[in-house]
């Protein structure tokens, strides 16, 4: 009898249980939730003022607090997709080294520097212009982003054919040297190569350039043989 009243009170613990079980839910916090929709929508202030409700005795304060440190870096990156350059480096650079948004906020500052100075080259002429494209493409290769570094050769190519100086046609040439011996991308230096090819009657009356021209020609037909 007392193992027959034994078996049904585990049965009834049991089924108790299951409804106990499903009708669970995850905790909620309105203030929490609050926060992250206006977080996602770029509402960042009202973001915050949300995250700040949460007292520090709830589950979700650190959850909060890291959700509010993310804020600056949410805003850098929308001021610099709206290309509004200052505004980015100002709340990018409050991005702490803790955050693992640090890394990315540095990417993003980068990104920043390349845009400001490509737009400097376009108002600037003579040495100014070989300075700026040393300094953009020196920030393409920290990047390691193919595609700028592309970009950033084409400027090369940009400030050669607008070269009214000997000097600076023999400056661009040897930076253009330069890139393609370190750069192994067969697409950079069959476009180097051409450009080399197309231009190359041009170049040819520049006497203090020729010898560093048929050098690159010679160097890029070696390695992509």
């Amino acid at each position: 009898m007392q193992l027959k009243h034994l078996v049904l009170i585990i049965f009834a613990v049991l089924v108790t249980g299951c409804s106990w079980f499903s009708d669970s839910t995850e905790p909620v916090n309105e203030s929490y939730e609050a926060g992250k929709k206006a977080l996602e929508e770029g509402n960042y202030e009202i973001a915050k003022s949300y995250f700040r409700e949460i007292s520090p005795d709830s589950p979700f304060y650190p959850q909060a607090i890291w959700m509010i440190q993310k804020v600056p870096f949410k805003k850098g990156v929308a001021a610099f997709e709206q290309k509004q350059y200052q505004i980015a480096i100002f709340e990018l650079s409050k991005v702490p080294l803790h955050s693992p948004d640090y890394a990315e906020s540095r990417r993003y500052l980068k990104l920043v520097d390349l845009a400001l100075l490509n737009k400097q080259f376009l108002n600037a002429s003579g040495q100014d212009r070989f300075v700026l494209v040393q300094e953009i493409i020196d920030i393409a290769y920290e990047l390691a982003d193919s595609k700028l570094i592309f970009e950033s050769v084409d400027l090369i190519y940009t400030g050669l054919d607008q070269s009214t100086s000997t000097r600076h046609t023999r400056d661009l040439i040897y930076l253009l040297g330069s890139v393609v011996s370190t750069n192994k991308d067969l697409a950079l230096q069959q476009k180097a190569l051409n450009y080399l090819l197309t231009d190359f009657e041009q170049l040819y009356k520049h006497s203090e350039v020729r010898p560093e021209v048929f050098r690159i020609i010679g160097n890029l037909k070696l390695e992509m043989m």
